[in-house]
Formats: C-alpha cells, sequence, structure tokens
C-alpha cells in the first residue's frame, strides 16, 4: 500500500499560494492614489480661487460702507437745512434788509432778542408768545426762553392774567436816551410847528430802521383830521414820501442792496416800485422833494425832502401829507413840495450845513 502512495513533497518545492487577504495588486491601488491627488488639487485650487477674489469681496464692502455713509451724510445736511429754514427766515422773507451782518463776532442770541424787542409798535399795548413767534418768525420756544430772559433784566414786563408782554422800564430808558441825545429833534421841532400851524397838516421827521421809516418827531396842525403818526410809528421805505425821499439822498453804495432787498420783499410790484423809486430820485435831484399820491394809502397824499446833516453819515427824511380830500396833488406840487424842501434845508443849515 505504500508502494501505492505518492510521495510527499517537502516545503521547499511546494508551491506557494497566493495570499488574497490583507493586500492588494499594484495595480489596484492606484486609483485611490489619483483620487487623493485629485482632492488636494482641488482643495489647493479652492484656496488659490478664494485668495485671488479676497480682496474684490472687501473692496465691495468697502464700497457698500461708503454709499451708506454718504446717504447719512446727505441726509444729515438737509436735515440740518430744514432745521435752519424753519429756524429763521432771511431778510427777503422777514421784511428786513440784508446789510452783511454776521461773521466770526455776530451773537445771533443777542440778535433774536433785539429783534423780539423790535416787534413791538407804537400801537401794541402786549404781546404775546404766539404773536411774537409771527411777528419775528422764531420758533415759539425760542421766543418763549427770549421773552423770560427779557422779562428778568426788566426789558419786558409780564401779565400772567392775559399771559402777554409790554415793554419794560430799561427799554423806555434805552428809547428816552437815544431820543434825547437827537439833536436834530431839538433844532427841527420848532420849525416844523410852524410849517405845521401854517397849513393845519401832518409833518414827520424819520430816520431809517431796516425797510421801514421810524417816526422820531411829528407835528400836526390845529384842525387836522384823519392822519396822526406819533413818534415811534413806522411806515414803509418803498412806497411813502419819506422813504423815497431818504433812498434818493443816500449814495448809490447804499441804495443799490437795499433796493435789492425792497425788490424780494414786494415780488410781483417791484416793477411799479422800481418806476416810482427812480422818479421820485430824479425829483429830488431837480427840485428838492419827491411826491407820493395815495402809494402807501390811497386815501393819503404827502410830499417828502430829505435832510442831511454836515460831518454825519445818517440820512434823515422830512414829510408833510394828509387825507387826499385835503391835499391835492395840485397842491403837493407847487405849495406843500417847495414849501417842505426850504424847511430842510433851513434843518441842514441849523445843524452846521450850508
Amino acid at each position: 500500500m505504500d508502494a501505492d502512495k505518492p510521495p510527499r513533497r517537502s516545503a521547499a518545492t511546494r508551491p506557494q499560494a497566493t495570499k488574497t487577504t490583507g493586500a492588494r495588486p499594484a495595480s489596484a491601488k492606484r486609483p485611490a492614489a489619483k483620487a487623493t491627488t485629485t482632492k488636494v488639487a482641488a482643495r489647493a485650487s479652492g484656496t488659490a480661487l478664494a485668495g485671488s477674489t479676497a480682496p474684490a469681496v472687501r473692496a465691495g464692502k468697502k464700497a457698500t460702507t461708503t454709499a451708506v455713509a454718504d446717504e447719512r451724510a446727505r441726509k444729515r445736511t438737509a436735515r440740518m437745512k430744514l432745521q435752519r429754514a424753519t429756524r429763521r427766515p432771511r431778510a427777503a422773507d422777514n421784511d428786513e434788509e440784508t446789510d452783511g451782518a454776521g461773521g466770526r463776532l455776530f451773537v445771533t442770541a443777542l440778535a433774536r432778542g433785539l429783534e423780539v424787542l423790535s416787534a413791538f409798535g407804537s400801537r401794541d399795548r402786549a404781546l404775546g408768545n404766539l404773536e411774537l413767534a409771527r411777528r419775528t418768525s422764531l420758533p415759539k420756544p425760542t421766543i418763549s426762553r427770549i421773552t423770560h430772559t427779557l422779562t428778568q433784566l426788566g426789558y419786558l414786563a409780564y401779565d400772567p392774567r392775559a399771559a402777554t408782554y409790554q415793554l419794560g422800564g430799561r427799554t423806555l430808558s434805552l428809547s428816552y436816551a437815544a431820543l434825547a441825545n437827537l439833536d436834530i429833534r431839538r433844532v427841527a421841532r420848532p420849525i416844523m410847528e410852524r410849517l405845521a400851524d401854517a397849513h393845519n397838516l401832518h409833518i414827520a421827521l424819520a430816520m431809517r430802521d431796516k425797510l421801514m421809516m421810524l417816526n422820531i418827531e411829528t407835528c400836526e396842525g390845529q384842525g387836522l383830521v384823519g392822519l396822526r403818526l406819533p413818534p415811534g410809528s413806522r411806515m414803509p421805505v418803498a412806497v411813502t414820501a419819506l422813504g423815497k425821499a431818504y433812498l434818493a439822498a443816500i449814495p448809490d453804495s447804499e441804495r443799490k442792496p437795499l433796493l435789492d432787498s425792497i425788490r424780494r420783499q414786494h415780488g410781483d410790484d417791484w416793477p411799479m416800485i422800481q418806476r416810482s423809486v427812480e422818479r421820485s430820485v430824479r425829483e429830488v435831484a431837480e427840485r428838492g422833494y419827491c411826491v407820493s399820491a395815495g402809494e402807501w394809502r390811497k386815501d393819503i397824499n404827502a410830499v417828502g425832502a430829505p435832510v442831511t446833516v454836515p460831518g454825519s453819515s445818517t440820512v434823515y427824511a422830512l414829510c408833510i401829507g394828509g387825507p387826499a380830500y385835503l391835499v391835492s396833488p395840485d397842491e403837493l406840487e407847487n405849495d406843500y413840495g417847495p414849501a417842505i424842501a426850504a424847511i430842510a434845508r433851513e434843518i441842514s443849515a441849523a445843524m452846521g450845513g450850508d
């Protein structure tokens, strides 16, 4: 039986079995290596792409931030302009002239306080904060603070029952001091009284206050009815004999900005006013007086003449007038015009002129 068995092979001659577990052929490992290389390349490409787009992203963010800041600045500027517009209109909107006031030394709070005092007219017994705000175009809270301060200082007097203010003692003291130191009033009054008694008409001596003429002295004849304008009353420069006589006497350098303010104030009426002023300038240059018949009020006629004071830049104006049924245009031209021009020259001479 042993002879029938095949001989055993030694381990050295036994064929080796190929192991298939735990190891892969080299050909099977190559795809994995390629996949890994692809992932690495993709990450590198993404990093490079991100690096190249980062400046553009940052630039976009910066542009957006700048646009937002610009929009905020634009809105802030618009808001400030609106606040300034509602706070106080300028001269052209508030029957005031623009005379270049301002600058580094200009005190706005003081100017507003003086505007409140100037709002009181000769016929105003008392005014409330609402009316003062309307007349000055200042906000009501600002008016409240100003009137409180002026009351504490004695320039206004407060009536708690009516919640109104009237001019106080310190304001009256200033007014009296100003009038008492106007030498022209002392010189002019007896001359004015003589003319008023002779013609029984209203005679006024005035000086300019912004776009108004302020009466500083007045005289009325014994028989005058229908026109009484006491010292402190005001009339417009543009359409009165007083105002046009004043405009005719001041230098062109002063007249031009004043006429610009009048033009802005009167709007559509300006062409007619301009022609009237130009005619008055010629009349004063030719004969010393100018006529205003029914321009300020339809039932009032007057004639005016300028008064200059030697050594002073202040120009005053005189006028004589009355109701139209007492003063005809012919009388203005032939009687009252020459008379007012004569006393204007007399007052100027008494003040030291020729």
